[in-house]
């Protein structure tokens, strides 16, 4: 046999054996059909001799000029490359199975049905008249004929096969490159290594559509595959690298199915069926992480997510889906702190704490507070930073949530004993995730589960012990630690038999396989089912029974939220009423804050005012007798009072005082008995210059503003009594004080003008009407400001606290009606009642015009009064007084009408006001804590004022 010519050589596969893959090497012209088979390198394969006869000859028309379009290389062999990206596509099927099974008849080619054919099969049939009738030879033949009678301008187009062309377009989707089609760096996207190529039976711009779809459809595949390796290698926040593993995820399910889909291709129009969907699919998360990819923040993040998904709502049915998949993985990083933050998951590593810098939309920061001594002091503190609370949580959510972890650290740490603080018993009770709803049936399903839990929880708190403690000795049934205690380096405690025990047991474990199954999840499962499936009226009909947008949020987190606060709240409140005496606490600031003790406001008078008792003032030479001291405000000339004279003029005031308004058996047990709650204790206020100069003239209105009352409320009991309401209870004292030093001076008013009848002295009419409507208006305006202002206020609170305090003595636990406040709405409803305290007693800011008239009446009063004095003394006489007290007495006339003309204009307004507001009480815009109620009682002062309607008549001049 003649010597081969190595360009008559080709190779073919050895039909024995199973069909292999080309191998394809890369070349300097890497094109599909320019390819170079070492024979020595393939065993399986023969060597034919192209011009050899018989059963291996070859045909004219197979030529590797006619394959391609491109001329062979003068050695006669030619390059196929490797596919790129480590991609092995299917067989490139360049040859027909004729030339491999010789001995099977060739499969009959399509013919042209028509009802003729069938009706009369004897008649032969009529020659095409349609060029599409003829099949694709006629059509590329009229494409390639040099007339061009179709005008289609293909004829340079190179013919490649239908298969190898379809498994490119197939690969190139997947976002593979291919021997047709090239990944370019520089221009970010696939790019054709043949120009100009088409396929038997259609022209060029047949094709263009279908493959810029996969040309895109691949290019978004690298765009989403280049964002989650980005993602994890420079953005590595939490949420983040969830939506990166959901696109992942949705990556590795795409090609998944789309590859297995693939393989039973045989046509265009099935290829283009597959990726239509799967574009519309990458091309929408591309578009949805573009958009995403900008937010600073995580919760921006959700927020934008929860956002895209709510637009889909009434969209495509597929992608609302997916996206609600994503949504519910994007958010496991923010739902999973919530759930450790209200205690229903074990807290792994290192917990938070107030030393450390927070997370989320927790934040620990220093707070500046009021001190006993009126200096600001900064003290850490949880803050809610609403900046980072995805915008999806509704408000009150988002506040209770809050609340629920810093209560139940509170609890921690005041009371680490308790049963809430340990995570074993709420693991154990089983609380449902803190996870998306997006029906009626699966938010059904978990407030069913959330009110098991509850219950669950209930019965295992009122089944513990009283020695909490013994139970849980050992650290890991603490709420610090993880609840999978187990699985810890134990090895203190133990013998060498228990640890041998344990690494043989870890041991084993380690050596067993993984298991081969793995199990889907739904973002995997849902694109398998749905993807090519599209049930779009099963799909309607599950949209229709969703709830509303709106309404998602609330329903997903607001009741695991709300029943955890509910166990927090409920066991807190049982040991602030319990074990530290919280209306103790609040009696304290009743009886000696707001003056309700009657015994400490007849000793702090006498102490401050009554001039019988022996003075406190140091004097040289003169020794005190050991009697009664006090500061004796009404007659003396030096002032203010030093230190020693406080002490001593106060001292027992308050210690006396308290015991007989409160029940021995509920006095404060501290580590000292004669200490009260809180350490109450007289202090001096901090003053600004402009108001220590208003102090120095014993005579004037502000002469006690120094003295205040010191109070320092419990660790625990700081959530109902924290220092913006102490700094209210000090405003209301220091206005009483200057109420009780009034009731005092009139009160020695009559005296004096006794004293002064009994001396046989006249007392003219003018005196006589001072006195009385002094009288008059200073009990008027004492008794309007103790009944009306804070005895009322302080009954209907105490009314309250007895109506919270029995709701958390009931048995019943399952009950879900029954409301169990928290601390934060104790504290908002006792903040309330002070803030109706001082609209009473005329503090707030709107009024203060109203409370400088009234003392500038007090003021007056305390002139009368000192000249009243002067005069009963005998130091001053004579027709200058009376010009004075003419005086004083017209001025303090004028000032109390305009004072009774501004009441009856405040109690028009605020009745005017009332009937405005009265149907915009109840819209949804009031946040928790706002009280929009503020009641008329103005009135009660006028009428108290105007008895007999003297100040409405006329009256005659003097």
């Amino acid at each position: 046999m003649a010597e081969e010519d190595p360009a008559d050589v080709f190779a073919f596969p050895d039909f024995g054996q199973t069909s292999q893959w080309l191998k394809l090497s890369p070349g300097p012209n890497d094109h599909f059909f320019n390819a170079k088979i070492d024979a020595s390198e393939q065993p399986f394969y023969k060597t034919i001799n192209r011009a050899a006869a018989g059963f291996f000859k070859l045909p004219a028309s197979l030529g590797f000029d006619n394959l391609n379009g491109h001329d062979s290389k003068n050695d006669g062999s030619a390059f196929i490359p490797e596919p790129l990206h480590d991609i092995k596509l299917p067989d490139l099927d360049i040859f027909d199975e004729i030339w491999q099974h010789s001995d099977v008849p060739p499969a009959t080619s399509a013919e042209f049905k028509t009802w003729d054919a069938f009706t009369m099969p004897e008649i032969p049939p009529a020659s095409p008249l349609f060029i599409t009738e003829t099949g694709p030879v006629v059509y590329d033949a009229a494409i390639v004929s040099d007339e061009d009678p179709l005008g289609i301008g293909n004829k340079k187009h190179s013919i490649v096969q239908s298969s190898p062309y379809t498994t490119a377009l197939l690969a190139l989707a997947l976002g593979r490159g291919s021997a047709f089609f090239t990944w370019s760096t520089e221009k970010r996207c696939f790019t054709p290594d043949l120009e100009s190529m088409r396929i038997s039976g259609y022209s060029a711009e047949v094709l263009q559509g279908l493959q810029a779809c996969c040309l895109e459809c691949g290019k978004t595949t690298r765009f989403l595959s280049s964002y989650v390796q980005l993602t994890y290698k420079t953005h590595p926040s939490a949420v983040r690298v969830a939506l990166a593993k959901a696109v992942d995820v949705l990556l590795l399910a795409v090609q998944r199915q789309l590859g297995e889909r693939g393989r039973q291709v045989r046509s265009l129009l099935q290829l283009q069926s597959l990726v239509q969907p799967v574009r519309s699919v990458l091309t929408y998360f591309k578009s949805m992480i573009a958009k995403v990819s900008r937010s600073r923040t995580d919760e921006a993040m959700l927020s934008l997510i929860f956002d895209e998904t709510q637009n889909l709502e009434h969209g495509d049915a597929l992608l609302s889906e997916i996206m609600r998949e994503v949504l519910s993985r994007a958010s496991e990083p923010w739902t999973d702190f919530a759930e450790k933050w209200v205690g229903v998951k074990a807290e792994e590593g290192i917990p938070i704490t107030k030393e450390g810098p927070g997370k989320s939309f927790v934040r620990v920061d220093n707070i500046a507070m009021m001190d006993d001594f009126g200096f600001e002091a900064e003290d850490p503190d949880y803050i809610l930073d609403e900046t980072r609370m995805p915008g999806f949580v509704p408000g009150e959510v988002a506040l209770v949530l809050f609340e629920t972890g810093r209560n139940l650290r509170l609890l921690r740490t005041h009371h680490p004993e308790h049963p809430l603080c340990h995570i074993k018993l709420i693991m154990s009770s089983k609380p449902p995730p803190l996870e998306w709803c997006f029906d009626w049936k699966t938010i059904g399903q978990l407030q069913d589960e959330v009110w098991d839990y509850a219950k669950s929880v209930a019965e295992k708190i009122q089944d513990e012990t009283a020695n909490i403690s013994s139970i849980h000795d050992d650290a890991e049934g603490r709420g610090l630690h993880s609840a999978h205690g187990d699985g810890g380096l134990q090895c203190f405690g133990h013998d060498g038999e228990q640890l041998e025990g344990r690494l043989l047991a870890s041991i084993k474990a380690l050596n067993q396989p993984p298991s081969a199954v793995f199990e889907e999840d739904g973002l995997s499962s849902l694109l398998r089912k749905r993807l090519f499936n599209d049930d779009e009226s099963s799909q309607q009909a599950v949209a229709d029974f969703t709830p509303h947008w709106s309404l998602i949020p609330l329903h997903s987190f607001g009741p695991l939220v709300t029943v955890q606060a509910r166990i927090v709240n409920r066991e807190y409140m049982k040991l602030l009423f319990g074990a530290h005496n919280l209306r103790e606490h609040l009696g304290v600031q009743k009886q000696f804050q707001l003056l309700g003790n009657g015994l400490f406001c007849s000793r702090l008078s006498h102490a401050l005012f009554d001039p019988d008792l022996e003075t406190a003032e140091r004097q040289a030479g003169v020794a005190r007798n050991g009697g009664v001291m006090g500061l004796r405000l009404n007659g003396r000339d030096s002032w203010p009072p030093a230190s020693s004279e406080l002490r001593l003029a106060l001292m027992g005031v308050l210690n006396e005082s308290y015991p007989s308004s409160a029940p021995p058996e509920s006095r404060y047990a501290g580590p000292e008995s004669n200490k009260l709650p809180g350490d109450l204790s007289f202090a001096v206020r901090d003053l600004s210059p402009e108001e220590i100069d208003r102090c120095l003239d014993p005579s004037s209105l502000e002469a006690l503003d120094f003295l205040r009352l010191s109070y320092k409320a419990p660790a625990p009991l700081s959530p109902i009594i924290p220092p913006v309401v102490l700094v209210k209870y000090d405003k209301i004292f220091k206005l009483l004080l200057r109420v009780l030093r009034m009731l005092y001076v009139v009160g020695q008013l009559f005296r004096d003008t006794s004293t002064r009848l009994n001396q046989n002295h006249d007392v003219d009419e003018t005196w006589l009407r001072f006195r009385f409507e002094a009288q008059h208006f200073v009990s008027s305006i004492s008794t309007y400001f103790f009944d009306t202002g804070v005895e009322r206020p302080w009954r209907r609170f105490e009314s309250w606290l007895d109506r919270v305090q029995s709701d958390l003595l009931k048995d019943d636990i399952d009950s879900r009606e029954a409301r169990v406040l928290s601390p934060d709405e104790v504290r908002e409803e006792h903040e309330q009642m002070l803030d109706r305290m001082m609209q009473t007693l005329l503090l707030r800011k709107r009024q203060q015009p109203v409370l400088k008239l009234v003392e500038e009446i007090f003021s007056l009063i305390l002139r009368f009064s000192r000249q009243a004095q002067l005069e009963v003394s005998g130091k001053v006489e004579g027709d200058a007084t009376k010009m004075l007290l003419q005086n004083l007495y017209a001025t303090f006339k004028t000032k109390v009408e305009v004072f009774i003309t501004v009441c009856r204009g405040l109690g028009e307004k605020e009745a005017a006001t009332k009937k405005a507001t009265k149907h915009d009480l109840t819209t949804d815009d009031t946040k928790r804590g706002e009280d929009l109620r503020e009641e008329n009682t103005i009135d009660r002062l006028l009428a108290k004022l105007q008895i007999s309607g003297y100040y409405s008549q006329a009256r005659p001049g003097l």
